[in-house]
């Protein structure tokens, strides 16, 4: 398969910090908002690093670690943690991201400190038995079995893996079998000791509980873990990694499944970061494009006029650098080829002309009329924030939409998309059966037949 760099986990850097304090202190990211409207609390413990920072040959072994926390302390079984968490009416549960892993968790308020105790717990005396490190290891190979399985995963997975190569932006969030099959309980207890720091921890919450609790406990939970830390002891408190490089040409995949005959297309490029100059204007222009409606311009080409396809949208996803700009469809495979095409010419359409003034006053319309719901509950405040301080993002980006939104011009959003928008350069992966697919794919595209990649579904 071709790549469009020489791109290793060499482009992945650290940051590093030598702790020189023989006192340990906190000053760990804390956000908490009082909500007396139920009798339950809502806690977020994040580390600002996710999984990107799996090793060469490990893929998935942040995520592995992270779900290692709720199977066992030095103290209690994993079956007992659950047992606790039952009488106290609570759920906690683990969640990777690319560039951040969050403990996700609730409480009745009435039994919030014996839950913080036994989170501190969980946080900071994990044992990782290799009993469930085996049974957790079988669990993730069938969910990635399953992934496989299921078209629509399979797409995005393969999708990535093309668009980023070797950069970490490609790394499947589970691991690839291979990678988790190698893991011992040394590399995961060796990851521990990197990821779970006090530099890198942040707490958001919500809830009905005083500010102040939470605060002491953020404070007291730093101190414990940066009371690991000595004098000889080096300490993570940033990790980057490189911005991706686009594309030097346009390219296909076709990921090979036998008798698809429905496909999976994925089409796109390198995206921008949510503090790019013109972020609001391109967040428009998505809209128009293919936001979720039936307004945008991918679905009234593509499913309302032709039927080709149930749904077809276009979206960002975004990081601390700049990630992925993505067009999704899934047509029949007999129309396969003719939704390519039709898209692609779209796409260069947009960059040529840009969005009619009709196009744009509906996408701003509907982006200012919906902003509100991006903030009015507390939960959505807790994910606004987890984003903005796991992105460094500015505080309050989430809430100040309608007001950028409201002051784009038309001529403004064109200018960005047409500077964005790489219609020579766009990476395309299609999930459909290669020996029917692969000539006319290519003439879509406007590649020879050579040019194209075929990788087999199940390969890792």
């Amino acid at each position: 398969m071709k790549r469009i760099s020489s791109f290793s986990r060499s482009v992945f850097s650290l940051s590093l910090l030598l702790l020189l304090n023989t006192k340990p202190s906190s000053a760990a990211d804390f956000s908490f908002e009082r909500d007396p409207g139920l009798p339950v609390v809502n806690i977020n413990v994040a580390f600002k690093v996710g999984a990107v920072a799996d090793p060469t040959g490990k893929s998935g072994l942040t995520n592995f670690m992270g779900e290692m926390l709720l199977r066992g302390t030095k103290k209690h079984s994993k079956k007992k943690i659950e047992l606790a968490l039952d009488q106290m009416g609570a759920v906690l549960a683990f969640e990777t991201r690319a560039e951040s892993i969050i403990l996700r968790g609730s409480v009745l308020s009435s039994q919030l400190e014996p839950y913080l105790s036994l989170l501190t717990e969980i946080i900071t005396q994990p044992s990782f038995p290799p009993a469930e490190i085996e049974k957790l290891r079988s669990e993730i190979s069938a969910g990635i079995q399953e992934e496989l399985g299921h078209d629509g995963a399979l797409g995005s997975r393969g999708f990535a893996r093309y668009l980023f190569g070797g950069h970490p932006y490609g790394n499947p969030i589970l691991g690839r079998i291979p990678d988790l099959k190698s893991l011992k309980q040394k590399d995961i207890s060796q990851h521990y000791e990197k990821l779970i720091r006090e530099p890198l921890l942040l707490v958001v919450g919500s809830g009905d509980a005083a500010e102040s609790q939470i605060r002491q406990w953020t404070q007291s939970l730093g101190q414990t873990l940066a009371a690991r830390v000595t004098q000889q002891t080096v300490s993570d408190t940033h990790w980057t990694v490189a911005s991706p490089l686009p594309a030097e040409h346009k390219r296909l995949l076709i990921i090979d499944k036998p008798d698809r005959t429905q496909t999976q297309i994925n089409l796109g490029q390198i995206g921008v970061k949510m503090t790019d100059p013109d972020y609001f204007k391109l967040y428009l222009g998505n809209h128009a494009v293919g936001g979720h409606s039936f307004s945008s311009i991918l679905m009234q080409e593509i499913r309302v006029k032709r039927g080709w396809s149930y749904g077809a949208n276009s979206a960002f996803r975004f990081g601390l650098q700049p990630r992925s700009w993505l067009v999704h469809l899934f047509p029949a495979a007999k129309d396969t080829p003719a939704a390519l095409a039709y898209t692609l010419q779209i796409l260069a359409d947009l960059k040529a002309n840009g969005i009619t003034s009709d196009q744009f006053e509906f996408a701003k319309k509907s982006l200012i009329n919906s902003a509100g719901f991006m903030y009015n509950t507390p939960s959505k405040r807790v994910e606004n924030t987890l984003l903005e301080k796991t992105l460094s993002l500015p505080t309050g980006l989430m809430r100040s939409h309608a007001e950028k939104i409201a002051s784009l011009k038309l001529v403004d959003v064109n200018t960005a998309l047409k500077s964005f928008i790489q219609p020579d350069h766009l990476t395309i992966a299609v999930v459909g059966t290669a020996k029917d697919l692969k000539a006319p794919l290519a003439k879509a595209a406007g590649l020879s037949e050579s040019a194209v990649d075929v990788k087999a579904y199940d390969a890792e």
